[in-house]
């Protein structure tokens, strides 16, 4: 399944690319990272342009695109490693809201996505795991809604966003999905190698969540929604790394460019990057059009294109590192930071690999079992 961007999608990178440039140059980024505010500009700005309403439905107030589109704008905001809460509301709230939500839940939340009103993100991962069936954080009823104990990690734009969807497993065994008001969970900031962009862990401390923020029908197990939500924000954190090593490999290239000492040991290193980066694009591309397709073979897709970006951004930042030396400044900070830091979301470069291996070998299983069959009955 291959990907090639349309002319309207191809202006859109154009647009982007030359917005971003306006909105949110260097020295913005640099002032977010030290600790100085000024993102709630930019925020607005996101607003104007439609970013956050490109994926929400027209009848939600949004712009009805498909995933290829946001994935456009989600590269080319990696390549400035904008600090905005843009990657986990579009890549993690929106795809959960949607895939498990009623309709009526849909037009509360993402009706505010599209507006600007409202950003969010996904408190998932446990103890170094993420996937569904991991979940140990529980939900209690009480009353007319639900009591929620346990924790969470590296709950990525808390405690900015303002609302956060906690997965967590009902007494009955099955799981659910709650949108909880960032105002009343209790986080504790996590250092991060990316300064740009907050992470946090959350203690639920028995948060009380109505049953009109549990998505779903009552009761309904949305370990399924879950699951294809995570298809989104596995590629969407693929697509932010990609970016950043984009930029990496251009600042690169000026560096060899103007410097008198660059010569045949840089010159390598350059093609290096350039191959890692354009192998990794295919591959973060083919995922692109599979979950932005709904195809069956999405989540492998994902965690090809994780494990592919992961690589290469090994490699990128190191040499980057190298070739620029010690006048690489901040912003080369800021880059390594960003490609480092989506490495270790939902799933590390090994914990991808893995995936795809496990998948590879049970296609070879179930293929020499229907030969035998075939052979000998």
């Amino acid at each position: 399944m291959d990907l090639e961007f349309t002319d309207e999608q191809l202006d859109l990178r154009d647009s982007a690319r030359s917005e971003l440039a306006r909105e949110c140059p260097p020295g913005l980024v640099r002032g977010v990272a030290d600790g100085a505010p000024g993102t709630d500009r930019f925020a607005t700005a996101l607003t104007w342009l439609g970013w956050p309403a490109l994926t929400i439905p027209l009848d939600l107030g949004g712009l009805g695109r498909s995933f290829v589109e946001l994935a456009v704008v989600l590269e080319e905001m990696g390549r400035v490693a904008a600090p905005t809460a843009f990657l986990p509301t579009m890549t993690q709230f929106v795809p959960v809201v949607r895939a498990a939500g009623t309709t009526a839940q849909a037009h509360r939340f993402l009706s505010g996505v599209a507006a600007g009103d409202l950003t969010g993100t996904l408190a998932l991962h446990e103890g170094g795991r993420w996937g569904p069936e991991t979940v140990m954080a529980t939900a209690e009823r009480d009353g007319d809604g639900w009591l929620l104990h346990g924790h969470k990690q590296h709950v990525l734009g808390a405690p900015e966003v303002s609302e956060v969807v906690v997965a967590a497993r009902r007494e009955s065994g099955s799981l659910g999905l709650f949108v909880v008001p960032a105002a009343e969970l209790t986080f504790k900031r996590t250092a991060t190698i990316d300064p740009t962009r907050s992470l946090a862990n959350v203690e639920l401390n028995g948060v009380w969540v109505p049953d009109a923020r549990a998505l779903g029908e009552p009761e309904a197990d949305a370990g399924r929604a879950l699951a294809q939500a995570l298809d989104y924000a596995t590629v969407g954190l693929a697509l932010d790394a990609l970016g950043a090593c984009g930029a990496l490999l251009d600042s690169s290239f000026e560096v060899a460019r103007t410097s008198a000492a660059a010569g045949q040991a840089i010159e390598h290193a350059l093609a290096d990057m350039l191959v890692a980066t354009e192998t990794a694009r295919a591959a973060v591309y083919q995922a692109t059009a599979a979950v932005s397709e709904g195809h069956p073979s999405a989540p492998h897709a994902a965690s090809v294109a994780k494990a592919a970006i992961g690589g290469c951004q090994r490699l990128v930042t190191r040499q980057a590192l190298e070739i620029h030396g010690a006048a690489g400044g901040p912003d080369l900070r800021l880059w390594v930071g960003r490609a480092k830091a989506d490495d270790l979301l939902f799933g590390t470069t090994s914990d991808h690999r893995r995936i795809v291996a496990d998948h590879v070998l049970s296609a070879r299983r179930a293929r020499s079992s229907q030969l035998a069959t075939a052979l000998f009955g």
